[in-house]
């Protein structure tokens, strides 16, 4: 074995403890958001029962590392990416002191939320689609950003200050639900949806065979 081997060999079980650890710790928070969910689906439905029962408030666990919450027309998905990542070298975190003090700070898991129409999955219209609204970002000291649309993309930029705490977390579901009720579903112009296939007729009998979503050509940005 030569002295670089030993070097490369150093360097690859740093690296690998640092990502599993980011990676368990990431777990802790998902599983720390799945608490959060719950317990606002019950004073959602507790809150909405007397006044309008036909209105929706569910939660689901898909898996692991998918949860699912209902709230009328809306299904939110929440979905922790099982790898761990960087950013590219011009993005801000990299500007910060506490990055530039330990480049390990800026390797982070990532939760993504994305917004649907319950209707979509209910009847399975396979053609829908869903849009990506945020994306948690969390390091191994729980210093978090958040990139997304509406307030997400501009309240939690701080990355060398903010840590991720029960309370926060609470903060960003609520923004993220009323971000997806404000979001409207659009009907879409007629020369978009002049035809179809008989095939997307037979596999979508009884439901829509057009596909359908809240907007067409939708991007998520993210302000520093």
């Amino acid at each position: 074995m030569t002295e670089n081997t030993g070097i490369l060999i150093d360097a690859l079980l740093n690296k690998a403890s640092l990502k599993q650890f980011i990676f368990r710790n990431t777990i802790n928070n998902f599983e720390m958001l799945k608490v959060e969910l719950k317990d606002l689906i019950n004073v959602i439905q507790t809150s909405i029962k007397e006044k309008n029962t036909n209105i929706a408030a569910n939660y689901k666990e898909e898996s692991a590392f998918e949860v699912q919450i209902q709230i009328g027309g809306d299904l939110l998905v929440f979905s922790m990416h099982t790898n761990v990542f960087n950013f590219d070298e011009n993005h801000f975190i990299h500007k910060s002191k506490y990055v530039e003090d330990d480049i390990a700070n800026s390797y982070c898991g990532m939760i993504e939320i994305y917004n649907f129409l319950a209707d979509s999955l209910k009847y399975q219209r396979v053609n829908d689609t869903g849009y990506l609204i945020g994306r948690i970002f969390i390091n191994r000291e729980n210093h978090f950003i958040v990139e997304g649309k509406g307030q997400m993309g501009f309240l939690f930029n701080d990355f060398g200050s903010q840590i991720l705490t029960k309370e926060i977390f609470e903060n960003i579901v609520e923004i993220a639900i009323l971000y997806c009720i404000e979001f409207d579903l659009w009907a879409p112009p007629m020369e978009q949806i002049q035809e179809i296939t008989v095939l997307d007729k037979i596999q979508q009998a009884g439901t829509i065979a057009h596909k359908t979503s809240k907007r067409m050509g939708f991007d998520m940005n993210f302000k520093k």
